[in-house]
């Protein structure tokens, strides 16, 4: 279940992110920039959400874990929707 919460986080990102791009214009390396932010944000949200973040036992290994499956989703999400 812990896992699901954070492939979930990010395919919602997708629409976040995509606003945000639009809302500021950015394309190129600031999009990529802007996609990490998120990504790391919703990570932390995701880990909140399963009960992991505990700021004292919170592990750079947990943390980066946790970001790289947020985006790994937002980035499938978002290849998933363009081919529609």
């Amino acid at each position: 279940m812990e896992q699901a919460v954070h492939w979930l986080a990010g395919a919602l990102g997708v629409p976040l992110i995509n606003w945000l791009k639009r809302r500021f214009g950015l394309s190129g390396k600031p999009a990529v920039w802007l996609t990490l932010a998120v990504s790391a944000v919703l990570g932390a949200l995701s880990l909140l959400l399963t009960a992991r973040l505990d700021w004292s036992a919170l592990t750079p290994e947990e943390l980066l874990a946790a970001l790289g499956q947020v985006l790994a989703a937002a980035i499938l999400a978002y290849e998933l929707l363009k081919g529609e």
